[in-house]
């Protein structure tokens, strides 16, 4: 299932979030990852996150928040999704998934 994240979250979004982190090179430290968790943590803060969860073991997760479409004149949302990189079999579900919404 898709929910909220929730406290109980944060040691597997800190693994996750580390590995995306050196999958794609960019430099990050645990004080940078506590200043994400916080903004997430944080209802009155812009950045918003989910989590997918199977049966308790989380498979990966998103960042969101509110952007303005200056050109539309409106409000919309962009995303970050993340998928657990240490489980092929579920990212290639997922791969899947994305290609059938299409």
């Amino acid at each position: 299932i898709i929910r909220a994240m929730q406290v109980t979250d944060q040691y597997a979004w800190d693994d996750f979030f580390a590995a995306y982190a050196q999958f794609y090179r960019v430099p990050q430290s645990p004080e940078m990852r506590a200043t994400v968790w916080a903004w997430l943590s944080d209802p009155s803060h812009e950045v918003n996150g989910l989590v997918a969860d199977n049966n308790g073991t989380l498979i990966g997760f998103a960042h969101y928040r509110s952007c303005a479409r200056p050109l539309a004149a409106t409000f919309g949302l962009f995303w970050m999704i993340y998928l657990l990189l240490k489980q092929p079999a579920v990212l290639g579900q997922r791969m899947r998934l994305l290609m059938r919404s299409r």
